[in-house]
């Protein structure tokens, strides 16, 4: 019984294969096995156990190739009669994030990589900006990160821009832009835990806006007007719907040319395995502005910092102020071991992504603070409950309990445990809304307080 993932035709000229496959299995395998074929392909194999779903299981990687084109990959697991778990989505998940071929040819390739400059937007609200401009140091790239457009509001939920400009090696933009992105998605979950404020994309809509104005006689008016959703970055002079395919240069939009540019993917509804992969508009005109775009022309900010890494929960409508460990914190997540990172990487994900649903969601807001938690209690082979008890010991028991209580109701039965189905226009008549109010604050610190002081023993006592 079997598993596979296949990919095709991937160009790899000027690489040596053999030493691709060494380098993306590591110390998994002992022996990789070569083979000419007639039609001068090589076939290069190689047998290998590894960890999945927290067990050990038998896997082989195949390559067919030429000195130019890689023209299959085949990842297999090789199951005995007794393993019936069906593998294929692990497997796949596997590939990507284990031996993805193509990532690390581009990998072996950075060598001869330009460096370029990216910009990549994230919202958050807050009444107040974050102030100042902060730049790091990071093992692949130089990343600084400062506030757009500063508007502060009385109203807690005012959407404030955040430009992350990344400086990294990169073979054309079109790849720069994904790396950033993909850099600056992972930096912005480990902000969101440093500062707990959520950070999420810019995604342009068509929204329902209601504006007051004055008619011809200037009498007072109301109106309701559609408009869609995007911003304007004055230093690099781009309209902004998102950060992929909704980038356009002032000239373009007034042009009314290239506010939508990019690669689309079409798929046939007849036949789901024919899918056409197109390009539309023109990405050029961007690409020159990220060109001549230089860290050095992002603007220097006066920091704001605090001496500590806060751990009350973030109130909406309060100043956010850096802690000066911010760079040791950075620094420290680099220096984890490979699983330990991996893993705290995936708890501040989660936690960035309970911030952002927090506001609609209270139930989901602590079923994912609880997973949140779990992944990285994972490193140390504990649950939830004895990891939260080791690193918040003014957590209560039965209060730790609640909240694992609340992610396996809504996750396994679907329940919602703060009353979001049951709605009341003056919910203090209900005693139960009061105590569950101060128990959602409750579940938050607690929480926050263990994800804090395992960061401050793990990653800033080194």
């Amino acid at each position: 019984m079997t598993e596979n993932v296949i990919i095709k035709d991937i160009n790899c000229k000027g690489i040596n294969v053999v030493d691709l496959v060494k380098h993306i299995l590591n110390k998994k395998c002992n022996n990789i096995y070569t083979q000419k074929m007639e039609n001068k392909h090589i076939i290069v194999s190689a047998d290998f156990f590894d960890d999945m779903r927290n067990r050990p299981v038998n896997m082989s990687l195949l390559l067919d190739y030429d000195e130019s084109t890689i023209y299959e990959v085949k990842l297999e697991i090789h199951q005995d009669e007794n393993d019936l778990i069906d593998y294929s989505m692990d497997l796949k998940l596997y590939y990507y994030e284990n031996l993805d071929i193509y990532k690390a040819i581009q990998e072996i390739r950075a060598e001869n990589d330009t460096p370029k400059t990216v910009r990549i937007y994230k919202l958050m609200y807050n009444s107040y900006p974050i102030k100042g401009t902060y730049s790091f140091n990071l093992k692949n790239c130089k990343l600084i990160f400062h506030t757009l457009n500063i508007k502060e509001r009385t109203e807690p939920l005012t959407e404030q821009i955040v430009a992350f400009d990344v400086k990294l090696k990169s073979n054309n933009m079109q790849e720069a832009r994904a790396k950033a992105y993909n850099i600056v998605s992972d930096f912005v979950s480990y902000l969101s835990l440093l500062l707990d404020v959520c950070f999420y994309d810019p995604q342009s809509i068509y929204r329902n806006f209601v504006r007051l104005s004055y008619d011809s006689h200037y009498q007072r008016i109301i109106a309701q007007e559609r408009y869609r959703t995007a911003f304007i970055d004055n230093e690099l002079e781009l309209v902004v719907k998102d950060n992929l395919n909704g980038l356009a240069t002032y000239k373009d939009v007034i042009k009314g040319e290239n506010f939508d540019n990019g690669v689309i993917s079409i798929a046939n509804p007849d036949k789901s395995d024919v899918k056409f992969i197109e390009k539309y508009g023109n990405t050029k005109h961007i690409e020159e502005v990220f060109e001549k775009h230089r860290l050095e022309k992002v603007p220097k900010n006066q920091t704001v910092y605090c001496d500590e890494i806060k751990e009350e929960i973030f109130v909406l409508g309060q100043e956010i102020f850096i802690p000066k460990c911010i760079r040791d914190y950075f620094r420290g997540i680099e220096e984890l071991d490979d699983k330990i990172r991996k893993s705290f990487r995936n708890c501040s994900r989660l936690y960035n992504k309970s911030t952002i649903i927090g506001m609609n969601e209270s139930s989901l807001q602590i079923a994912l603070l609880v997973a949140s938690v779990e992944s990285l209690a994972k490193t140390e082979g504990t649950s939830f409950s004895q990891f939260v008890q080791k690193y918040c010991e003014t957590a209560k028991k039965c209060d730790i309990d609640d909240m694992y209580e609340i992610r396996s109701k809504l996750f396994h039965s679907g329940e919602f445990s703060f009353l979001e189905f049951e709605i009341s226009m003056n919910p203090y008549l209900n005693p139960v809304y009061e105590y569950l109010s101060d128990m959602y604050d409750e579940y938050r610190k607690i929480v926050r307080k263990a994800l804090i002081s395992w960061i401050k023993h793990n990653i800033l006592t080194k």
